[in-house]
C-alpha cells in the first residue's frame, strides 16, 4: 500500500485559485504602491491615447495602497493626480458588481473630487478638470457597442459642442460580450485589455507569448501580478477583502429585506395581526420600532455609526409610509449627509 504524499510547494500553487488582475485589492497594490508610478501613468495614457486626447507627463497618487487600512476602506478608488499641459485629476475605479444607484455613485465620486480642488473663499478659476475612469467586469450599456465609451457634456441639439472639458468620463466594459474588439483596437490599450482579461485564464507560460509584443509597463505590471499570486501575505489580504465585501453585500442584502419586511401594507398587516393582542395600535408601534432598529442598521453598514441627532430624529416618527420611504433612501443615497437631508 503506498504512502500519502505530502503536497510540495509548488503543488499547492497549482491548486491556488487565480487572482483576478481586476480584484481592486490588485489593482491598488499595482496603481498606488509607491514606485509604480510609471506604471499607472502607461495606463492613463494608454485610455487617452485610444480617445485620440493629450498623454501626461507625470501621476501622482493621492491614496496609496496601505494594506493595513485597505481591508475596511469601502470607497475603493484610486484618486490620481496627473499633469498635462494643465493640471487634471483622474479617478480610476475597477468595479465588479452594479447596482441600481452605480451612476450617480460615478457622478458623486467626479463631483467630491471637482469640488475639492478649491475651498470656501477661492476663485473658480483654481477648479481643474476631473478625468473619471472606470472599468467594470459586467455589461453597463447594452445600447452601446463599443468596448470603450466617452462621456461629455454636449449641447442636445449639437452634440459635437462640448460644454466643458472639466466633465470626462471613460467606461470600459472588460466583459466577454465586448472583449473581441480588443483585436482592432491600434494602441497600448490593446495591451492593457489583454492583460487584464487573460492574465487569471492563461497560464504564465501562455502570457508571456501573448504579452511579447506588449508595451514594457504592461509587461511590468503582469510581472507584478505574478508577485502578488505569490505573496501569501498579499493573497490573505484580498482573500480577507473578497470575504468583507460578501460579508458586507449580506448584511446589507439583509437588512434590505428586513427593510422591505416593514412596508407600509407589511406593517399595517401586521399591526392588525399583532393588534389582536396588543391592539392595533400598539401593533403598529411595535412595527415602527422594529422599522427603525432596521433603518439605524443599514446606516451603521453603509456608513458607520449615524450620530444622535439621527436617532433621534428617527425616532420621533410615527408613520410607516415614512418610515418605508426613508428605508429605500438609506439603501439608495450615496453618504450619511444625503440621508439627513431627505430626514429633514
Amino acid at each position: 500500500m503506498n504512502e500519502p504524499t505530502t503536497p510540495t510547494k509548488s503543488s499547492e500553487k497549482q491548486q491556488r485559485q487565480p487572482i483576478r488582475a481586476t480584484a481592486d485589492t490588485f489593482i491598488h497594490f499595482l496603481f498606488a504602491s509607491r514606485g509604480n508610478e510609471t506604471i499607472l501613468l502607461s495606463f492613463v495614457n494608454a485610455i487617452l491615447n485610444d480617445a485620440d486626447q493629450p498623454l501626461v507627463k507625470s501621476a501622482e497618487v493621492q491614496n496609496p495602497f496601505n494594506p493595513k487600512t485597505f481591508l475596511t476602506d469601502k470607497r475603493s478608488i484610486i484618486d490620481v493626480k496627473a499633469v498635462a499641459h494643465n493640471d487634471r485629476h483622474f479617478v480610476i475605479e475597477f468595479q465588479t458588481g452594479w447596482h441600481s444607484a452605480f451612476g450617480k455613485r460615478l457622478l458623486w465620486n467626479w463631483a467630491k473630487v471637482f469640488s475639492g480642488n478649491i475651498i470656501e473663499g477661492e476663485f473658480y478659476d483654481k477648479l481643474v478638470p476631473v478625468i473619471v475612469i472606470v472599468i467594470t467586469n459586467f455589461l453597463l450599456f447594452g445600447e452601446l457597442k463599443k468596448l470603450h465609451n466617452i462621456f461629455w457634456i454636449t449641447a442636445q441639439d449639437n452634440p459635437e459642442f462640448i460644454f466643458s472639458d472639466d466633465f470626462q468620463m471613460h467606461v470600459l466594459e472588460v466583459i466577454a460580450k465586448k472583449i473581441g474588439q480588443i483585436e482592432n483596437i491600434d494602441s497600448p490599450l490593446k495591451d492593457w485589455l489583454t492583460f487584464f482579461w487573460f492574465a487569471d485564464k492563461k497560464s504564465e507560460e501562455e502570457m508571456k507569448v501573448l504579452l511579447q509584443n506588449a508595451v514594457p509597463h504592461v509587461q511590468l505590471a503582469y510581472d507584478k501580478y505574478l508577485q502578488f499570486s505569490q505573496d501569501e501575505e498579499l493573497r490573505q489580504i484580498e482573500a480577507a477583502r473578497q470575504q468583507y465585501l460578501h460579508d458586507y453585500a449580506t448584511d446589507l442584502e439583509y437588512a434590505r429585506r428586513e427593510g422591505e419586511a416593514i412596508g407600509v401594507e407589511k406593517g399595517i398587516e401586521k399591526g392588525r395581526e399583532e393588534g389582536e393582542v396588543v391592539g392595533f395600535e400598539k401593533g403598529i408601534e411595535k412595527g415602527i420600532k422594529k422599522g427603525i432598529e432596521t433603518l439605524l442598521r443599514i446606516l451603521a453598514k453603509r456608513f458607520g455609526e449615524s450620530p444622535s441627532a439621527v436617532i433621534e430624529k428617527l425616532h420621533t416618527i410615527k408613520d410607516l409610509d415614512r418610515l418605508a420611504q426613508l428605508t429605500d433612501r438609506s439603501l439608495d443615497c450615496l453618504s450619511l449627509d444625503e440621508f439627513e437631508k431627505a430626514l429633514e
